[in-house]
């Protein structure tokens, strides 16, 4: 009985892990496509510079 049991959860791992895994993905790239197709204010492009140098420059 308890090998069983042992084997039904080795089993189930194997089918549930690779699906998280799957879900996972597709949901990236899902997320990338609404991104990509929704460009709102939020999207602005990063300034790495230090900041004193980003005010110095400023116009």
């Amino acid at each position: 009985m308890e090998a069983i049991v042992i084997e039904n959860l080795i089993l189930g791992a194997f089918l549930v892990v690779p699906l998280l895994i799957v879900a996972f993905l597709f949901s990236d790239e899902l997320w990338q496509e609404h991104r990509l197709r929704h460009p709102g204010p939020h999207r602005r492009k990063l300034d790495w510079r230090h900041p004193l140098r980003t005010w110095r420059h400023r116009h």
